[in-house]
């Protein structure tokens, strides 16, 4: 078993694989799904570290995964009838042999994303049997399947098979993606970077004050690192989605650049958030910093912020 993100190792016909966060490899299991950025975000987290490889099954399209997570890392397929490159048809069959092709070598994490669809189109029974196999062909293998739904789609006796054969798991509460780790490795690639994190503050999705990129340290690999590190604190900044797709650099770094002075500005706006909500003007607070958040007329709520403090 695992705790947090400290791993233990584990022997499979002598070789050395890695563990994590309470899962015991050779297991299937089960998130029932609370957020979905959440579930995201661990993946992403993961698919980062030295413990084996993490692959996604999602209804998702790649268009839309990339701005949660890094694609480039994690092996993703999207669940749908379309006949698109990188897709695979809500199939069990066709799903089942994905999986015990992957697991036949190295180790790691599949999560299965999108079972309501699979339910849709199959009985309770064959989707039962279906994990059924799945667990039967992770046996003394390194991996584990991680089934990603609500249960809201079972009755309770249902239920009740289901979580016989893969048992609930959820993500440890001491595990986030770490912004600042991402940040030091961008750091790393950058001269001399002229911020410094500051202190998060008390938020579900704290914003920090990340380091500013310079152009001489910019590439798009370090912007979507970026936009990630944003997006996981809430804000919406698909504004700086386009500076990824940009064959002329310094055009990137131009839309990059407008989307990162919007985010300062709007973290210092958050801040001053504080001061109200210790007034007690909670509720006017709560709607500063959904637009806040949004990145959305932030001169306005300056401005508001400004007559009141």
């Amino acid at each position: 078993m695992i705790h947090g993100l400290d791993a233990i190792r584990l022997h499979y016909g002598g070789k050395k694989v890695v563990a994590m966060d309470g899962l015991d490899y050779g297991n299937t299991y089960t998130y029932n799904l609370g957020s979905y950025d959440d579930i995201l975000g661990y993946i992403d987290n993961v698919s980062g570290l030295d413990s084996g490889q993490a692959m996604l099954l999602s209804r998702t399209p790649h268009n839309q995964l990339f701005t949660h997570l890094d694609i480039d890392k994690v092996e993703t397929y999207w669940v749908t009838n379309q006949n698109v490159k990188g897709a695979i048809l809500p199939n069990l069959d066709q799903i089942e042999n994905l999986i015990t092709d992957k697991i036949r070598k190295n180790n790691g994490l599949i999560f299965v994303e999108g079972m309501e669809l699979l339910y849709s189109k199959h009985e309770f029974s064959q989707l039962l049997k279906f994990s059924m196999r799945i667990k039967d062909h992770l046996h003394k293998k390194p991996w584990c399947v991680i089934f990603v739904f609500s249960d809201l789609i079972f009755d309770d006796i249902q239920k009740s098979n289901w979580y016989r054969e893969s048992p609930a798991w959820s993500i440890p509460s001491n595990v986030s993606v770490d912004l600042e780790d991402y940040d030091i490795n961008i750091q790393q690639d950058l001269p001399n970077p002229e911020g410094i994190l500051v202190e998060e503050n008390d938020l579900p999705k704290s914003l920090s004050m990340l380091t500013r990129i310079p152009r001489e340290g910019y590439t798009s690999d370090i912007a979507k690192k970026r936009i990630l590190q944003w997006r996981r604190m809430g804000l919406d900044v698909s504004a700086a989605e386009p500076a990824l797709f940009q064959s002329d650099e310094d055009a990137s770094f131009a839309i990059y650049k407008r989307v990162e002075n919007l985010v300062r500005k709007a973290i210092e706006l958050d801040n001053l958030l504080d001061v109200l909500e210790e007034r007690g003007i909670g509720s006017e607070a709560m709607k500063m910093r959904f637009r806040i958040r949004q990145l959305t007329g932030l001169a306005e709520v300056e401005k508001q912020l400004n007559d009141i403090i």
